[in-house]
């Protein structure tokens, strides 16, 4: 008889037994066919050995039992789960802090108040029950705050006296973007830690210009069409050029993956868009121009977060460290009532709530991320690397740029 495995799903648990000479390689993206959810495929123990008649290959092969080669030792695979053990009391503390501070200041406390939510956010993010430490220096970010303030003065003064020396500016940033990215990066992997371990980035500039200003110069050639492979390759470029320690993390995901995802706000905008048009040119009235706008954001914003949530879960289920596998099951529901819940609470408390909206959220997002394995992360080594400016991640910041996984 032919040799089975169960193949699980982690998120709606439905199970199917397959013969051991169709499944995937381990490390493989599974795809389940009832939740359509996207989870790593980790190897398991057959029901039986393989071959005609569950003979093993040695013994097939006329070998004695005592000549049978043992099989090979391997570590147990075992799963590592995110957590996060702060709370929205410790946090209110810290923030209203730093927002008082923050306004005594006109603003030059930003640094120290970014170091500090930095720190307690990643001091309470624990991976198998080991705290995240963030060692940035706040002098360092002054510095880059500054000179990030320096820029985003000029260009808004010359965004009012010279039309012609603001687009010379915005040109110059786009320039310099890719650039920017790769320091951010840096910066931040560099001051991050886990276990004593640092976290790293390669500086590849020339693929960095390559994804994040050439791809992205053809966008209006194409009409928006490249914008999934785009974004798959930003994420494979940020991916892949990270490591922690010595270790590098890899990506699995295709770029078919990441066109599916985008198929429904391709299909829904359009679709919204018609129906608006529609209900207002037959019958114009104040409820029929209202209702369809409105409708059309919602569907909007719904499909959004579909493909943010989707994006988000395939990047991550897409990613290993050594022989460890990440994967994040986010649930658009779970979101959906997460965010309309926490908008409604901030702005109910005038703002006072958003400590506790923003761990809600975190806490949420870091349940439903696991790292499964082999071992555990102590065989990773460290590596040493040279301090790196905070200048580029301020400049990022400032103008509104997510430089982040």
């Amino acid at each position: 008889m032919s040799a089975v495995i169960s193949l699980t799903c982690p998120v709606c648990h439905f199970s199917k037994q397959v013969e051991v000479a169709v499944v995937p390689q381990p490390g493989t993206t599974v795809t389940c066919p009832v939740c359509k959810s996207l989870f790593p495929f980790q190897s398991e123990e057959p029901v039986a050995l393989p071959g005609s008649d569950g003979v093993p290959p040695a013994a097939a092969a006329g070998a004695s039992p005592s000549q049978a080669a043992p099989p090979p030792a391997r570590s147990a695979r075992r799963t590592a789960r995110f957590e996060f053990t702060g709370n929205a009391r410790e946090y209110f503390g810290i923030w209203i802090v730093n927002t008082l501070l923050r306004i005594v200041t006109l603003g030059f406390y930003s640094p120290w108040a970014k170091i500090r939510k930095r720190r307690y956010f990643y001091g309470n993010t624990l991976l198998d029950g080991v705290p995240f430490d963030f060692l940035g220096d706040p002098w360092a970010i002054l510095k880059g705050w500054l000179l990030a303030g320096l820029f985003f003065t000029l260009y808004s003064f010359a965004s009012r006296v010279s039309p012609l020396v603001s687009a010379l500016l915005m040109l110059f940033f786009m320039g310099v973007f890719p650039w920017v990215v790769v320091r951010s990066r840096i910066f931040n992997l560099r001051n991050t830690s886990h276990r004593n371990i640092r976290f790293g980035f390669n500086p590849d500039y020339r693929e960095a210009y390559r994804v994040f200003l050439w791809w992205q110069l053809l966008l209006p050639v194409t009409m928006g069409v490249l914008v999934p492979y785009i974004y798959y390759r930003q994420r494979r470029f940020l991916v892949e050029n990270s490591r922690f320690g010595t270790t590098p993390f890899r990506f699995h995901a295709t770029p078919g993956q990441y066109f599916r995802i985008f198929l429904p706000l391709v299909i829904l905008s359009p679709v919204a868009l018609v129906a608006v048009v529609a209900a207002i040119m037959l019958k114009p009235s104040a409820i029929t121009m209202a209702l369809p706008v409105v409708l059309f954001f919602v569907i909007y914003i719904c499909a959004a977060l579909y493909v943010r949530t989707a994006l988000t879960n395939l990047t991550w289920s897409s990613t290993s460290l050594g022989d460890h596998r990440f994967t994040s099951t986010l649930r658009v529901r779970d979101l959906l009532w997460i965010y309309f819940s926490n908008a409604v609470a901030v702005t109910c408390s005038l703002g006072l709530l958003a400590p506790w909206a923003a761990v809600r959220l975190l806490r949420y997002r870091l349940e439903r991320l696991t790292a499964a394995g082999a071992g555990g992360f102590d065989a990773i080594l460290a590596s040493q690397e040279t301090q790196v400016g905070a200048a580029p991640e301020e400049l990022g910041d400032m103008l509104g740029f997510d430089l982040g996984l």
